[in-house]
């Protein structure tokens, strides 16, 4: 009589742990969404990221790559690495590089982790990808992060203007700093014309700066440094869908 008391009970916390009920085991908590970019210069191989000291899996990326995939990350203070990734992609060869501490990581968020800078002097940012006013069908938003420090002590703030300097340019944020995203536009989707100043210069227009935006999505579009002719160029990085 004893064992047939003894076994229905065992069998039902055997059944509580493996379907993770009640905090077991597999329980999963809140997460929000992670996408990873990296824009640091100057590594031979990949780059790789990591969370709480845990290599983020598909996170071995060259430069000017993002993940194709975003990652669930569990909400709460979260700390990331970035560091040279090992030959097989499956983690640092060595100590991280960069650190970002202590960030909180909110339920149900919408996040990217991106580099800047060189393999000397790599910094992480985490930008809040957070998007919540309500777009038509012909219309999308858009917002630009500078990810190209200048080397040394200079500071290099970057102007976006609206189409064609010259021809029917209107300026749209002045003065990115490293790292800040500006706040999302609303424009009509399709294809748009930005052009970039560095200061007075341009450095980017024309093809370069012509983007197809797709109605209805909120995208940040990264300002990165060319890795051989010194100028700049964009990459699209989409909101975690």
């Amino acid at each position: 009589m004893k064992t047939a008391l003894i076994v229905p009970i065992f069998a039902a916390v055997l059944c509580a742990a493996a379907c993770g009920g009640d905090g077991g085991p597999t329980e999963v908590g809140p997460t929000a969404r992670v996408r990873f970019f990296n824009a640091t210069t100057g590594m031979s191989g990949s780059g790789g990221f990591t969370t709480n000291g845990q290599f983020v899996t598909g996170s071995a990326l060259a430069f000017g790559q993002s993940t194709p995939a975003c990652s669930q990350i569990a909400a709460g203070s979260t700390s990331f690495g970035f560091g040279a990734a090992n030959t097989s992609g499956t983690g640092l060869n060595g100590v991280a590089i960069a650190t970002l501490n202590n960030q909180t990581i909110t339920a149900g968020g919408n996040f990217t982790v991106a580099t800047a800078g060189s393999s000397a002097s790599a910094t992480l940012f985490l930008l809040d990808n957070t998007f919540s006013a309500s777009l038509g069908t012909n219309q999308a938003a858009v917002r630009f992060v500078n990810l190209a420090p200048a080397s040394g002590t200079s500071v290099n703030t970057l102007n976006v203007f609206k189409g064609t300097l010259g021809v029917d340019g209107t300026p749209m944020t002045l003065d990115i700093a490293v790292g800040a995203p500006t706040p999302f536009t609303t424009v009509t989707s399709g294809s748009n014309v930005f052009s970039i100043l560095q200061g007075h210069t341009t450095v980017i227009s024309g093809s370069e700066g012509t983007l197809d935006l797709q109605a209805g999505t909120a995208t940040t579009i990264a300002i990165v440094p060319t890795t051989t002719s010194g100028g700049f160029r964009l990459i699209n990085l989409p909101r975690c869908s």
